[in-house]
């Protein structure tokens, strides 16, 4: 049996109880884009005289049917949170009768509570598109420690560090306006020992801390905070750093997942995309990360890993980060899932968020069966509760939740597997394979200078 736990944690799923299964959410198909003809020309140039109805057609018809399914998706996500709210006055009332509270106990008079759901308030704020990953990434790691962090000297940390960037980049005569040269510095900067020649200012590159690098017993190792304060971070905080770093100096990347964890990627003017791998400072091939074996195709089919991250998907990713740290510090209520459905309803597969709102899911159920008397895990005892619809209902729910991320394609790794993973950056072929990227990276930086 497999029960899911939080981002990067295993994943399992409770025992089935034989019962009718809820109809399944109604699936919306693609709509196939339609090649026309054009018109023929009968002896002139007929789109001298009027414009082509049919021009950029393909690309009218995509954006159309992608705005479809968009509409559709969140059709289909009110229509779950009508039922949603149906079953929960039901439970409410059923409550009442039976002596079973079929909801989580709230946690919101716990104090510390305040600050999340002041960040949550904040982020319904926010432009999807526009937004400071800087001020958003502070927010949620400062609604852990409860308001205790500086803004103002975390703001002047970032402004220096940027400034140390440009500066470093005006030394090596980089041109400051080539997001590839922008992109580039920033790697020396996470890699390399650097040194000011005009004032002597040194700097020197961020560590890999392999000690409870998943947060499981605290959970601030996970925050850029952290990262700044120590020089040592992982696979979460060194990719929010360098986006934050990068929104400081103007460049564009993108942060992108793989099994347990997330990089950075950035695309020369050429298109040609370079992925970063921050904790050991090295380039990497995508072929290396589906290689690990913890790929699946699904998961490549539904775009959850290698993929660069719009800013609506960024910021649903946010959401994922302020539950888990809630998570960790207070525990789950109907809270973490209002935050893991709102990071859905940004980035319906956003696997992490559903893992959020599996997990949720599970926790709940476990509650309801440990006031009935049964053990969630003795698939014999679970026949009990065929009597009970509440029960059943949370426990189909959890079930197709879990479902979910199965079949997004998520796998889970092992610490182990990681570990190694990370390990085996470092074997002779992988260096290899970095310098090799790392000078056709430094030849298109040439290239651009002398362009």
């Amino acid at each position: 049996m497999k029960r899911i736990f939080l981002l990067l944690l295993p994943l399992f799923t409770f025992g089935q109880v034989k019962f009718p299964t809820a109809p399944q959410p109604t699936q919306f198909q693609n709509y196939e884009t339609q090649n026309f003809g054009t018109p023929s020309n009968r002896g002139m140039n007929v789109q001298n005289v009027i414009p082509d109805p049919m021009q950029n057609y393909n690309q009218q018809q995509q954006i159309q049917n992608e705005k479809l399914i968009r509409e559709a998706q969140q059709n289909e996500k009110q229509r779950e949170q009508q039922m949603r709210d149906v079953y929960q006055d039901i439970r409410d009332l059923n409550s009442e009768s039976d002596g079973v509270n079929y909801n989580l106990p709230s946690l919101e008079n716990k104090k510390g509570t305040e600050y999340y759901r002041n960040v949550y308030d904040k982020m319904q704020t926010l432009n999807v598109e526009n937004y400071s990953v800087k001020d958003l990434n502070f927010e949620i790691e400062n609604a852990f420690l409860e308001n205790t962090q500086d803004k103002l000297e975390f703001d002047k940390i970032i402004k220096n560090s940027g400034d140390y960037i440009i500066a470093k980049m005006k030394e090596l005569k980089y041109d400051t306006e080539s997001n590839v040269a922008k992109n580039y510095m920033l790697f020396l900067f996470f890699s390399e020992n650097l040194n000011l020649k005009a004032n002597g200012l040194k700097h020197t590159p961020f560590k890999y801390d392999f000690v409870d690098y998943m947060g499981q017993k605290d959970w601030s190792k996970m925050f850029v905070s952290k990262l700044l304060k120590t020089k040592t971070g992982q696979c979460h905080s060194m990719p929010l750093l360098y986006l934050i770093l990068a929104e400081q100096i103007q460049a564009e990347s993108f942060l992108s997942f793989s099994p347990s964890h997330s990089f950075i990627k950035f695309k020369d003017k050429n298109g040609k995309w370079y992925n970063i791998e921050l904790t050991n400072g090295m380039f990497t091939a995508s072929s290396f990360m589906i290689n690990s074996g913890y790929i699946k195709a699904e998961a490549i089919q539904n775009h959850i890993y290698l993929q660069n991250l719009s800013k609506r998907e960024l910021l649903s990713e946010f959401y994922v980060d302020l539950a888990n740290g809630y998570v960790h510090k207070f525990g789950y209520d109907d809270f973490v899932e209002k935050m893991a459905d709102k990071a859905l309803e940004l980035y319906p597969k956003n696997v992490n968020a559903q893992m959020v709102k599996a997990n949720y899911c599970a926790v709940r159920f476990e509650f309801v069966a440990k006031q009935l008397g049964i053990n969630p895990m003795d698939n014999q005892q679970l026949q009990t509760i065929k009597n009970n619809p509440n029960a059943i209902a949370l426990l189909q729910e959890a079930n197709a939740e879990g479902k979910k991320v199965e079949q997004l394609g998520f796998t889970v790794m092992p610490p182990e597997a990681y570990e190694s993973w990370l390990g085996s950056l470092k074997e002779a072929k992988r260096k290899q394979e970095n310098e090799t990227l790392n000078l056709q990276f430094k030849g298109t930086i040439i290239k651009t200078l002398k362009n």
